[in-house]
């Protein structure tokens, strides 16, 4: 199904699963996930990994940062958890910018 509000546009897979053709993951994609709860790091990956992702996973904000710090250009997205106990999303979103 695909949608448009003027705003943008949104594209979810059938609930059947099959693959339509129109949507195109760019493979190979460098993907940091932060979430501090392993069963969503895991879905996560898998998830990510159908695309032909590469996937890096950190279970605290702090260590994102450090990794994101010491591999300088090495991510083309971070996708956060917003409640984390450490830091939330929000705020590594600032410090990562």
């Amino acid at each position: 199904m695909n949608s448009s509000n003027g705003n943008g546009s949104m594209s979810t897979a059938s609930s059947s699963g099959a693959w339509n053709g129109r949507d195109h993951f760019p493979a190979g994609l460098r993907v940091l996930v932060v979430d501090d709860d392993q069963t969503c790091l895991m879905v996560f990956e898998k998830m990510l990994k159908t695309c032909l992702y590469q996937v890096t996973k950190c279970n605290k904000a702090e260590t994102a940062l450090s990794v994101l710090r010491e591999h300088k250009n090495e991510f083309d997205i971070v996708i956060s958890d917003v409640h984390m106990p450490d830091m939330d999303g929000f705020e590594l979103l600032k410090h990562i910018n």
